[in-house]
């Protein structure tokens, strides 16, 4: 993994992707303004909401930007979709892009957000399951479990869960009084 800095305040991180011949730069900045996909770290009454993807395992919610959706509209349907949950505060906080064979693919933009409610999951979209952890697990506890996604065994995942494990969103329910949605 590298870090460069740029004009004082901008840090990029660039590494290698989860698949073969990736490449993934990572910034708290948006480096791109118009993102097509988005990853959601989400909270739920004091716990962190993991969702099972049916082929590829444990993993954040996310996903792609329809056409005519703002990315806080694929925020909550998202979040919807891969877990029932209804969203009360959204916030950003990165972005990062992938590259494969040096070609431009996927810009993400990053939420933490908190959850409101959790209804049960709705039929028909990619995921089986939900999980909520009172805390996310190390990168070193799922590199090598089977269980998780490989878009969770990147450095994005790593350097992410640093980002917000003292957000304010991870506070108990009650605890934070800002919520931007």
């Amino acid at each position: 993994m590298r870090s460069t800095k740029k004009e004082d305040a901008l840090v990029i991180y660039e590494f290698p992707g989860a698949l073969p011949h990736q490449k993934i730069i990572l910034s708290r900045e948006s480096l791109i303004e118009e993102a097509n996909c988005v990853l959601i770290f989400p909270f739920y009454q004091g716990k962190w909401v993991l969702v099972n993807h049916h082929s590829r395992g444990w993993e954040l919610p996310g996903g792609m930007r329809e056409e005519g959706e703002t990315l806080i509209q694929t925020v909550h349907r998202e979040m919807y979709e891969e877990a029932g949950g209804r969203l009360d505060g959204i916030e950003g906080i990165g972005q990062y892009l992938i590259f494969e064979r040096e070609q431009l693919v996927f810009v993400k933009t990053i939420y933490i957000s908190t959850v409101s409610v959790l209804e049960g999951l709705p039929g028909g979209f990619e995921t089986n399951d939900v999980r909520l952890l009172a805390a996310l697990p190390m990168p070193s506890e799922i590199r090598d479990d089977p269980a998780y996604s490989p878009y969770m065994k990147d450095d994005v995942y790593a350097i992410v869960s640093e980002w917000v494990k003292d957000h304010v969103f991870t506070r108990e329910e009650g605890e934070h009084a800002m919520n931007t949605c």
